[in-house]
């Protein structure tokens, strides 16, 4: 599954705006919108697209705390991890969850309403009594940079 040009600069467009509509799409690319339309379909039936997604102002909802933490388990059997996993997956606060090859073994993004909410969610954590070991915890003080999307020019094989 090989991406040419402008297979890369519909997806780079779609990551930017997932909106936008296939007639502007396809103008963009230089294309009809039949056959952008297709492409996109393929991008979609391939795996190269999983969803469509809003971004969201979270401080237009109230106070937010936006955190980062690193989890070492105990043990380090797969069950260990597949169980880890299972109990990161049902806690909505963690947004984002990496095992990563470090000196701990998550890397946990978390988004709560303020410090008791964090405490509260990291006692949590602790008290699942799936062997977290350790457990550090990093408030966001400053956002400086968001995610705007892959540098898909730079990662594509073709």
């Amino acid at each position: 599954m090989s991406l040419d040009r402008r297979d890369l600069q519909i997806l780079k467009l779609l990551q930017k705006d997932g909106r936008i509509s296939n007639q502007e799409l396809a103008d963009k690319i230089a294309l009809s919108p039949s056959a952008c339309l297709a492409r996109v379909k393929k991008l979609e039936q391939q795996g190269f697209i999983e969803g469509y997604r809003t971004k969201i102002i979270l401080e237009k909802l109230g106070p937010v705390l936006m955190a980062f933490m690193e989890v070492t388990l105990g043990n380090h059997f797969p069950e260990d991890f597949k169980k880890f996993d299972g109990f990161i997956k049902e806690i909505d606060e963690v947004v984002e969850s990496f095992v990563v090859g470090s000196n701990f073994d998550y890397l946990l993004q978390v988004v709560v309403s303020d410090m008791t909410e964090l405490r509260n969610l990291s006692n949590r954590i602790l008290e699942s009594k799936l062997g977290v070991v350790k457990l550090n915890t990093f408030p966001v003080i400053e956002r400086n940079k968001s995610f705007s999307g892959y540098p898909l020019e730079k990662l594509a094989r073709n």
